[in-house]
């Protein structure tokens, strides 16, 4: 089959929205400081845009959690480790929160950060209570920043680096949830769509200013840093060197006639009693609420369906396709001038005895290699972009039932028949009712979950038959038997916190609070409970004088290699040498074959110069047997010029990518360092009373 190449396609693969003619006069501005980061900004914007789905809030959130913002973010809260040194100051005032080089941050904006911020993780977690604690952090998280913002879009100015009008109505006209069904920016759904998510065209524009001048403003910051291929090369020889090792391996054999005291065996029981643990359980009648299925399809009727297929007919558009066979003639791309010659006359063959009549699927079957085509040359209907640029091409301009003249691409010639042409059109609604009522039947279960699962907890705490409270709901109720606090994870698929709120419960007792459980929340009721206790003695002893021997088994092998390895320095004697092994070559952090991993061990063998021992014995895992062993560092192998050559553009952008972190870290502390931060109301961050 023809390869799916999209990395040849250039910006247009990576955003097919974007007008090159639009990229192309943005990236050629006067301006000297704008050249290069207008367009890394447009292609970054566009290359990352959110997905039609997505709603307003999600779009500036996506926005504002680039690499270069999430480096900000971290850098001030490295700067700022310790709240309340530093240049932070608290002065107070009831209608500033605080100020950055006098500029202030007021009590709206601080509250509207903070509410944004609350919903974004509330999103996430519908019935999570917060407490003071969490709502003290969130609000100093939101206050840090807001501060690094200001400290940015400050140096921003100071250095004429801003977003012209051009630019964000670039990033704005492109968002598909401001087009209409041809794709074309319309500003009556601008308007609605951002008066559904409570915001004007106004605080919107300015919001999405800030954000796209600190991503610039980052990049004008660290397009200095530089990357030494050295380093990088460096670098790549440490991740990839692997050691080969000669290692002395000694099993540790137990003696079955070995007689182990009773109060060998005691004491062993006693230290190790944990092992014989038998863990607390408890059996709980549990209810699943799924927020996507607590309302079925079929509750949507077809009128909702289809008032919600008008307004979002974009996303049902259907690219222009076409239905596609083709012979292909392999020659390489660099080929000698032979060697296409031959492809050309193979070609012209192929040719004439398609002219003399022959079905074009019986020459292709006779010609084609094995893997260019289905049976008969069939590619089958395509898209544009799915295919090399060159087949493209000629493939959307072919004429319906008419064999193109020889295309040349990467793989070779081909001969090209379109047998099909649909042009772009929009999915009919009744082909897209089932997708639709199930999008609006999850958007009217996630508005319905809170009812829901209030009125579960309630039926819980007081005390109701949970299976007439779960049949009320469409729901069904479930039970574990008893179950350790691990096995109720698994079984009700919360976390180790939610397990705990279990196992804390006495018989007959309900969670107070639905828990979740990966995509789903499960309302839970204790029913049952097993207190822990331990196995006895007797009904383990047989284990216990097992482990003994083996302890006693490894100890003696244990003791046998240090003395062994006291003279190694000087020689081994003639009945170890027989015994050294030459290992395969090993990989840093990984294990030596055949044993399993053991951390010091493997750490040694990477930190002992070559041709010197191991500084100790090692016990090691074999399949299922125990042992000691000391181990030499043989050689060192480092990767070959080949491996360099197909890792180089991965390490060289790694050390970029750390330069330029490095950089903007120094930056920031610098530019922290200097300035003046006060907080004028630490109640207001810290959420007191409120």
């Amino acid at each position: 089959m023809l390869a799916l190449d999209k990395s040849r396609q250039g910006l247009a693969s990576e955003a097919p929205w974007l007008d090159p003619a639009m990229v192309l006069e943005v990236c050629t501005q006067d301006s000297y400081k704008n050249i290069s980061f207008d367009c890394r900004l447009v292609i970054a914007s566009y290359a990352n845009k959110p997905s039609q789905g997505d709603s307003m809030l999600d779009i500036i959130r996506s926005n504002a959690q680039s690499f270069w913002v999430k480096v900000a973010f971290g850098v001030i809260i490295l700067v700022f480790v310790f709240w309340g040194i530093g240049s932070f100051t608290d002065t107070g005032n009831v209608n500033i929160v605080g100020t950055v080089n006098g500029e202030p941050i007021t009590y709206q904006q601080f509250e509207m950060s903070y509410r944004r911020a609350e919903e974004a993780i509330n999103q996430q977690s519908p019935r999570r209570t917060w407490t003071a604690e969490e709502k003290s952090q969130l609000g100093r998280q939101v206050f840090q920043q807001l501060v690094v913002e200001r400290l940015i879009v400050q140096e921003a100015r100071r250095n004429n680096i801003d977003i012209s009008p051009y630019e964000l109505r670039l990033y704005v006209g492109q968002l598909k949830e401001f087009q209409d069904a041809q794709g074309k920016f319309d500003p009556e759904r601008y308007k609605n769509v951002l008066a559904a998510t409570r915001q004007t065209p106004a605080s919107f524009e300015e919001d999405l200013t800030r954000r796209l001048l600190i991503e610039k403003t980052v990049a004008f910051v660290s397009q200095g840093s530089w990357t030494d291929s050295l380093e990088a090369r460096a670098r790549f020889n440490f991740l990839r060197q692997k050691r080969v090792m000669e290692y002395i391996y000694v099993p540790a054999t137990p003696k079955e006639s070995q007689e182990i005291a009773a109060d060998q065996i005691a004491k062993f029981y006693d230290d190790h009693k944990m092992d014989y643990a038998i863990p607390q359980k408890a059996d709980v009648q549990y209810i699943e609420v799924n927020p996507l299925t607590l309302v079925s399809a079929e509750a949507i009727t077809d009128e909702q369906a289809r008032a919600w297929y008008e307004k979002n007919q974009g996303r049902f558009v259907e690219p222009e396709t076409i239905e596609v066979s083709h012979i292909l003639v392999p020659v390489e791309q660099n080929a000698p001038a032979e060697d296409v010659k031959k492809a050309e006359e193979k070609v012209a063959a192929i040719q004439n005895e398609l002219a003399s009549g022959k079905a074009f699927a019986d020459v292709a079957d006779a010609y084609n290699p094995k893997n260019a085509a289905d049976k008969g040359g069939r590619v089958g209907w395509i898209s544009h972009g799915m295919t090399v640029p060159a087949f493209d091409k000629a493939a959307f301009a072919a004429k319906e039932g008419v064999v193109t003249a020889p295309v040349r691409s990467e793989f070779g010639f081909h001969l090209i028949l379109v047998t099909g042409r649909k042009a772009e059109a929009v999915k009919k609604f009744e082909d897209v009712r089932a997708e639709i009522q199930k999008t609006l039947a999850g958007e009217a279960s996630r508005d319905k979950l809170g009812d829901v699962l209030d009125a579960l907890v309630e039926d819980n705490i007081l005390g109701k038959d949970l299976a007439a409270s779960a049949s009320a709901n469409g729901l069904t109720l479930k039970s574990s038997g008893l179950m350790s606090s691990d096995e109720i994870q698994k079984t009700l698929g919360i976390n180790a916190e939610g397990a705990s709120s279990i196992m804390s419960k006495g018989a007959n007792q309900p969670v107070d609070m639905p828990l979740t459980a990966g995509d789903k929340y499960v309302v839970v009721r204790v029913t049952k409970t097993s207190p822990a206790s331990f196995k006895p003695l007797e009904e383990v002893k047989a284990d216990v004088v097992t482990r003994i021997r083996s302890a006693d088994a490894l100890a003696a092998a244990m003791k046998e290699l240090e003395t062994v390895l006291k003279g190694a320095d000087k020689g081994l004697e003639e009945s170890w040498k027989s015994k050294v092994v030459v290992s395969t070559a090993v990989d840093r952090g990984s294990a030596l074959a055949p044993f399993a991993s053991q951390p010091e061990l493997d750490d040694a063998m990477f930190t002992t110069a070559p041709g010197s021992w191991l500084p100790g014995v090692y016990a090691v895992q074999k399949d299922k047997e125990q042992g000691a062993l000391i181990a030499r560092v043989a050689k060192i192998e480092d990767p070959s010029a080949q491996e360099w050559q197909q890792f180089e553009p991965i390490m060289m952008n790694l050390t970029q990518r750390e330069r330029q972190d490095g950089v903007y870290q120094a930056f920031m502390e610098d530019l922290a360092s200097k300035s003046k931060i006060e907080v004028r109301n630490q109640d207001i961050i810290d959420r007191k009373n409120m």
